[in-house]
Parts: structure tokens; C-alpha cells; sequence
């Protein structure tokens, strides 16, 4: 994974890529179960994101352990994931396979994350910006976090308690209008 020419470096001397590979062996050391990678190709170019994920993908396998995949880049998610929950304010709000998340999205903020993806296919003046002002961590939570900026959010949205309910196999959502058939996206 590193040269071995590199083990006595100093982080400084090390590039974006090397210095994750280097963070992905220490986690290593310990043959997990589970390994946690919180956006482990963030603010790497493109060809270096794409050798740690391959590399990861290869460790995955070789020791056959689990990745928790923590990331916004919802690319990244479409091509390294097996399943996928979709959290905002610290709440799970849609979790599902991957390829049944992004065809039968089931959650509004699924949905608007996914339209927020500039798309090369097709040409648009304006990015999709998702409206209204963002969760706020000091006000309690009462219904769903999403609720002030849901383009579908209604009175019940921010009173009704929410949880996680199989609205299809294997597919989970919070959005109590989705469950209540009021609506469908």
C-alpha cells in the first residue's frame, strides 16, 4: 500500500492519496469487522478518488468486512454501495439497496438530493437548490427535520412523530404522506 521508501516521511511529505492510504492501513491493523470511512475521498482529484475506492473495494473483499461509507457524493454512493441510508439532521429518513433508492426514491429529501446532481445529459441554466432555511440544531425536533423545506410538507409534517417503515421490501422511509399513499414521488 505505501512505498516502503515513504515509512519514515512526515505527513507533510505525503500526497492527499498516499496520506488516505496510510490512514486506511493503521485502520487495518486490527483485522475489523466494520470499517468506518468518513468521507474518505474528499478534496482528492478524481483519479486518486478512484484508487482509493478501488483500493477499499479490494480490502472489503480481501478481509471480507463491512464498509460504513459516510459521504455527500451521492456518485460515489451510486457506484461503492450495497445499501443506503439517507440521513439529515442526524435522522435516517430513507434507507434502502442502492438501486432501488435511486429508482424508487420515497423520500422528499431523497429526491431533492438527487436533483441537487448536476446531470451530464442534459442542460440546465440553474443547478436544483433545495428551498427554505436549513435544520436548525438548537430547536427541538418535533416531526420531520425536513418538514420546513419539503415542497410537500404540510401542518401534520412537523407534529406527526416519524419513523422508519418497510414501504416495500427492503426499502425504508419516514415520510408519513409517502406511507399514507397522499403522495408519491
Amino acid at each position: 500500500m505505501l512505498p516502503h521508501k515513504k515509512i519514515r516521511s512526515f505527513p507533510h511529505q505525503f500526497s492527499g492519496g498516499m496520506l488516505q492510504r496510510a490512514m486506511i492501513a493503521m485502520a487495518l491493523v486490527t483485522k475489523p469487522a466494520i470499517l468506518i470511512a468518513d468521507e474518505p475521498t474528499t478534496a482528492l482529484d478524481v483519479t486518486t478518488q478512484a484508487q482509493i475506492l478501488s483500493l477499499m473495494k479490494k480490502l472489503q473483499q480481501q478481509y471480507s468486512m463491512s464498509i460504513i461509507f459516510i459521504t455527500h457524493n451521492l456518485g460515489i454512493v451510486a457506484g461503492f454501495c450495497d445499501r443506503v441510508h439517507v440521513m439529515y439532521a442526524g435522522m435516517i429518513l430513507e434507507s434502502a439497496e442502492t438501486v432501488s433508492l435511486f429508482k424508487n426514491t420515497s423520500h422528499p429529501y431523497t429526491r431533492a438530493l438527487i436533483r441537487s446532481v448536476p446531470s451530464l445529459h442534459s442542460k440546465v441554466d440553474q443547478l436544483y437548490v433545495i428551498g427554505g432555511p436549513p435544520y436548525d440544531p438548537t430547536q427541538p425536533i418535533k416531526g420531520c427535520p425536513f418538514a420546513p423545506r419539503c415542497e410537500f410538507g404540510i401542518t401534520e409534517c412537523f407534529e406527526e412523530k416519524i419513523e422508519l417503515t418497510e414501504i416495500a421490501p427492503k426499502h425504508f422511509t419516514c415520510c408519513n404522506r409517502i406511507k399514507k399513499g397522499e403522495i408519491s414521488l
